[in-house]
């Protein structure tokens, strides 16, 4: 008996010794053993950005506009190695943590990490911003947001009804104001490039309203949007009618306005008009107002210009005249 419960001491103890090995082989105050040196190449451990896809890095994320952007970044050799963060190619920060909040926008983040020799690596992704509920919006359409220096530009534009300022990048627009739902300015002389656009209302507040590009080029894209599809019979009686006020919402200068139509019998005449029944362009009435032939399926196509506009505000809307044709579309587009 004495022998066992001298055996089972012997035991307790050693049991107790290495279980308080386990927990004492390392204190608090023991330094990592640190093998990386500044000789290495830097790598960023964290945070993942995803592959790249057709030429084009992928979302890394998405916030709302009212939350701040906090992050953080782990980087090997550590001691040797700096970090900075930049958006659209502007240095916003630098360190391993960042917070930050930004106005609505599709931007590019890229975080470089330095070494003390100079050796570099990065990553890249895309930072989305996105509008609150009730933000002015402007037109995502591309030749919307293709903007040449010196010209006058109207862009349709939602929840904004007064405009203070706009700034497309760093410059400022002399002349914005917003009228009949599209906000209107001449663009200024400035570098070609894709630049971030901030308009800021009434109140003083800015909003951004992600990029548009300015070239000295002709815009490349065309796009047709359909305002209106069915069938209607336009007669000397009746008109077409339906988008009598709802057009001025949809168009300003250089706007193209199609109407798809066919015969009715063998052949029909008509012509985009004001509700006074004058052309469209030349605000000249019958018999001067020029209406086209019809004889087979086709698109009267009309490119307003700013007395197309005038004339539609002054002259009580839009209209479609003429005798012996159907219509069955109308759109908008450049």
């Amino acid at each position: 008996m004495k022998n066992i419960f001298n055996y089972r001491n012997i035991c307790f103890v050693l049991g107790f010794a290495l279980t308080l090995g386990l927990f004492t082989s390392c204190s608090e105050d023991d330094e990592p053993f640190i093998t990386a040196t500044e000789d290495d190449y830097p790598r960023i451990l964290q945070p993942w950005f995803g592959q790249w896809e057709d030429g084009e890095p992928t979302v890394y994320k998405s916030l709302s506009r009212d939350v701040t952007y906090v992050d953080s970044v782990t980087v090997t050799p550590a001691l040797y190695t700096t970090v900075e963060w930049f958006l659209d190619g502007e240095k916003i920060n630098e360190g391993t943590h960042i917070s930050k909040q930004f106005l609505a926008g599709d931007y590019i983040l890229k975080i470089v990490a330095t070494t003390t020799k100079g050796k570099v690596t990065s990553r890249t992704g895309k930072l989305i911003i996105n509008a609150l509920d009730g933000d002015p919006k402007l037109s995502d359409k591309k030749t919307k947001r293709w903007l040449n220096p010196g010209k006058e530009v109207s862009i349709p534009c939602e929840n904004l009804t007064e405009v203070k300022a706009v700034c497309i990048g760093t410059t400022a627009v002399s002349d914005a104001k917003v009228e009949n739902g599209n906000l209107k300015f001449t663009v200024p002389s400035m570098a070609d490039g894709d630049y971030q656009l901030v308009v800021t209302d009434a109140s003083g507040t800015e909003f951004g309203c992600n990029k548009f590009t300015v070239s000295k080029d002709p815009c490349p894209y065309s796009d047709e949007d359909t305002v209106w599809e069915g069938s209607f019979d336009v007669t000397w009686g009746t008109p077409f009618n339906l988008l009598q006020d709802e057009m001025i919402k949809h168009v300003s200068a250089g706007t193209i306005v199609r109407a798809y139509v066919a015969p009715t019998g063998d052949r029909g005449q008509g012509s985009m008009t004001t509700s006074w029944w004058n052309n469209i362009l030349t605000g000249l009435g019958d018999p001067d107002r020029g209406d086209i032939e019809i004889t087979k399926a086709m698109v009267l196509e009309y490119q307003l210009t700013d007395q197309s506009i005038e004339l539609l505000n002054a002259q009580n809307g839009f209209f479609i005249v003429g005798d012996g044709y159907t219509i069955t579309k109308v759109t908008v587009g450049q």
